[in-house]
């Protein structure tokens, strides 16, 4: 599992993941069957920066055909996208490449980035599915852009700090409802806070939960920006390893 979030407001874009890749399997014993996971990497990457210009953040399958995703990306980008291609155009060429290929895993993707239209750059955000063979733009009403956020993967740390839960109180439950924020007002700054913080926040929770550690190593930051190439705040890097 991972955690993938994506920040929008008026200034720009956010996209931030971690970097733990997990591997799980059941194996079949004399009483049944019995799940195992370990953490097989804390450097994977799932944010990547595609033609200079929008930002694409994996997260659910990363392994397809028993290979690391990564470089199936790197591919659909040199097939698939050039200097004219629209962000809007790209959702349909993930699902038909990573579809087809790799007989559509339970893969799923958040893009960001901006289209000029009539003379202005308006921001795009999407959800794609690649299973479902769906996408949907996250950041459009049907009629106007919205500020707002999306998180993907591991969801459930931030679920419950920020979205209405139920408490118990006596034999009812009681319903404690979320403090809303304000993203409107929301410079780019905080936006890149708020993503840091809930990748952060994750990690930091499940540390201490008797659960899978499926969030961890580090985060990697992107902002995207119009009229400009998108900005690596954090980026991971080969090191020479320790002898």
């Amino acid at each position: 599992m991972s955690l993938i979030i994506t920040v929008y407001v008026a200034e720009g874009i956010v996209l931030a993941g971690d970097s733990r890749l997990t591997l799980n399997w059941t194996d079949k014993t004399q009483t049944g069957e019995q799940y195992n996971s370990i953490t097989t990497s804390d450097s994977y990457e799932k944010v990547f920066l595609i033609a200079k210009k929008f930002g694409l953040g994996v997260f659910g399958t990363v392994y397809v055909n028993e290979v690391n995703i990564c470089g199936f990306i790197n591919q659909f980008v040199k097939e698939n996208i050039d200097a004219e291609t629209t962000i809007d155009q790209i959702p349909q060429l993930l699902i038909s490449f990573f579809g087809e290929k790799f007989d559509y895993p339970a893969t799923y993707f958040y893009l960001v980035g901006y289209k000029t239209e009539d003379g202005v750059s308006v921001p795009h955000t999407y959800s794609i599915n690649i299973a479902e063979k769906v996408y949907h733009r996250s950041n459009f009403d049907g009629e106007t852009t919205f500020h707002g956020t999306n998180w993907g993967g591991e969801t459930e740390v931030l679920s419950r700090l920020l979205l209405t839960v139920k408490m118990p109180s006596g034999e009812d439950w009681v319903e404690l409802g979320n403090n809303s924020i304000p993203w409107n007002f929301m410079t780019l700054q905080d936006a890149l806070d708020f993503a840091v913080y809930g990748v952060r926040t994750t990690i930091d929770t499940m540390r201490f939960q008797q659960k899978e550690k499926t969030v961890g190593g580090p985060i990697d930051v992107l902002v995207v920006k119009p009229h400009q190439e998108p900005i690596w705040i954090s980026k991971k890097e080969l090191n020479t390893p320790k002898c």
